[in-house]
């Protein structure tokens, strides 16, 4: 008996985007990495990836992970809403983990960034 792979069938929102094109760019906005991502919601690297190709659907449980874990409702997450709006955080995760870097530097090279970070600060305003 032969097995023949057919080509599957990719949905694309009123957006244009794919379900793989939106959560890139939500993962990505959330400064995560896909092994960073698959870590929280508990699935492979491989299969973050295979999600962001269009190659496979998440199930469910997957997606309601996706969406928590990327801050988002299911219904931006699969493009229902007409756009993305990221719920509002405290901090992007990139910059907690920037400040975990930082915390882990000697007294005097923290100090050094927290001037050049006054000083740029100073100049943005």
């Amino acid at each position: 008996m032969l097995f023949m792979r057919t080509a599957r069938k990719v949905v694309q929102s009123d957006d244009g985007k794919t379900f793989g094109d939106r959560l890139r760019v939500l993962r990505k906005a959330q400064g995560l990495t896909q092994g960073e991502l698959g870590q929280i919601v508990g699935v492979s690297t491989r299969a973050v990836c295979s999600y962001e190709r269009n190659e496979c659907d998440p199930p469910v449980h997957v997606l309601v992970g996706l969406g928590s874990a990327l801050n988002v409702s299911l219904d931006d997450i699969l493009g229902r809403s007409g756009g993305t709006s990221l719920k509002q955080e405290p901090a992007p995760r990139r910059w907690m983990r920037k400040i975990e870097q930082i915390q882990k530097l000697p007294e005097h090279k923290q100090k050094a960034i927290v001037q050049v970070l006054d000083m740029a600060l100073k100049s943005a305003t």
